[in-house]
């Protein structure tokens, strides 16, 4: 069948739009080495390796608090998408917009950190909150967000979308929203994947758990023709929730 010229122009424009509507997604991972990232923290090389294409923290005991896989580069607004897989109790989570704090601090880096959650009982992964210092203060939970508590699924790949515009944070779970927060308290900052930290006389067994990140990719141009749109409503900081120390 022969087009037409208008009709050869028409599927041309077509084609050419659809082409464009693909979201400029680089990838922040070579999955080859740890090229564009630095390990945060006196970890030990068997704590944060590279195996079959993917980022995988280990527990090993004497792990301190924290370490972080951490980007070389720093990042404003932003739309980020990840895989993650999770093994027995190993408690981590997603800081973006860090803060970098001198050599001397016990916790390098502070910023906004999403929740991975390990408990089957409280099931807050996706839930977001202010991790500084030797204290961390939950601003968004999700207590009353029962089709968010089970996006979650232990021991199995995970999709995580985060998006930060100004001081508008959205984060799904398997595409089921679980935050929606208002803030500005960090507006710009690396990106880092939490290791959490093991005491020297813990438990050997808990060094077979394993955290896994693989399909790193950003956006940071256009993004408010790529936000999606959330059916969660935008909220401040909760002011019920207390700050509380860490172990």
């Amino acid at each position: 069948m022969k087009l037409r010229l208008p009709q050869c122009i028409l599927l041309l424009a077509t084609t050419l739009t659809a082409v464009s509507a693909e979201p400029p997604w680089r990838s922040l991972f070579n999955g080859r080495d740890l090229t564009g990232w630095k390990i945060v923290g006196p970890a030990t090389k068997a704590s944060a390796v590279v195996e079959n294409g993917e980022l995988v923290g280990h527990m090993i005991r004497g792990t301190p608090e924290h370490t972080f896989f951490c980007t070389d580069e720093k990042f404003g607004d932003f739309i980020l998408e990840v895989d993650c897989y999770q093994t027995g109790g190993f408690n981590t989570g997603v800081l973006i917009r860090c803060i970098d704090t001198p050599t001397t601090a016990s916790v390098r880096l502070h910023g906004y950190q999403m929740k991975v959650d390990p408990s089957t009982t409280r099931q807050w992964t996706g839930g977001i909150f202010d991790d500084y210092g030797k204290n961390w203060l939950w601003l968004q939970t999700l207590a009353a967000n029962d089709r968010g508590r089970t996006a979650y699924k232990f021991n199995e790949w995970a999709r995580f979308r985060i998006e930060a515009l100004g001081r508008v944070i959205k984060i799904w779970v398997n595409g089921i929203p679980t935050a929606h927060l208002l803030d500005d308290k960090y507006t710009r900052g690396p990106i880092a994947f939490k290791i959490h930290s093991f005491p020297a006389a813990g438990n050997v067994e808990h060094e077979k758990n394993l955290i896994r990140w693989k399909n790193i990719r950003i956006l940071t141009t256009d993004l408010a023709r790529y936000a999606q749109p959330m059916d969660l409503p935008a909220l401040p900081r909760d002011p019920t929730q207390t700050v509380l120390p860490k172990p």
